[in-house]
């Protein structure tokens, strides 16, 4: 229960405070589901190599966003 919970708030605090385009978001959305990228492809009309591509750019958000999450976490212990 404290893992599901933890992994909601994570989710739910990316998806706030980061800049996600609609495709983004309801690939991420398929990816926590499980979908593989040619049911997502399939799903929302893309490209596997389109999926692909959407796939980096939400990992790639994703690192920055923990970037900033750990460096406030810096701040606020020091």
């Amino acid at each position: 229960m404290y893992k599901t919970l933890s992994n909601k708030v994570i989710y739910n605090d990316f998806k706030e405070k980061v800049l996600l385009t609609d495709d983004e978001i309801k690939v991420l959305d398929m990816l926590l589901k499980r979908y593989t990228l040619v049911k997502i492809g399939i799903e929302l009309d893309m490209s596997d190599r389109n999926v692909s591509r959407v796939v980096k750019r939400i990992r790639d958000k994703y690192e920055d966003y923990k970037k900033i999450e750990i460096a406030k976490c810096k701040i606020f212990m020091s």
